[in-house]
């Protein structure tokens, strides 16, 4: 009787499973979800838990805006978060805008210092 050997896909060079050690990654987390009850006026609650990864703070506002029909909420300093994160890629590390700014200041008030 012949041995058989496990089946290989000659199209793309794989083996089967027992040919060697497969390489997994880990599965990308998922987001954390939870199931809101919205009164007949529109309120809900956001669970503490994600009051604390939206960085809510004291103040209690966020910026609430449809995407594709799905409602988002942001909170104010998840935004500046992400604003600079947008920003990063234009951002000089040797320069600094506010010495820039100053020195433009003191530019012009030398130039305006010497008209007069």
């Amino acid at each position: 009787m012949a041995k058989s050997t496990p089946p290989t896909n000659s199209s793309s060079g794989t083996q089967g499973f027992s040919e060697g050690q497969a390489k997994y990654q880990a599965a990308p987390e998922l987001p954390q979800r939870w199931i809101l009850k919205v009164a007949p006026d529109g309120r809900f609650v956001i669970p503490a838990a994600a009051r604390a990864a939206m960085e809510l703070g004291e103040e209690g506002k966020v910026t609430a805006y449809l995407e594709d029909g799905v409602l988002k909420l942001v909170s104010p300093r998840v935004a500046i978060r992400h604003i600079q994160e947008m920003l990063k890629p234009y951002r000089s590390e040797t320069d600094s805008i506010v010495d820039e700014f100053i020195a433009e200041r003191r530019a012009e008030a030398a130039r305006e210092e010497q008209e007069n």
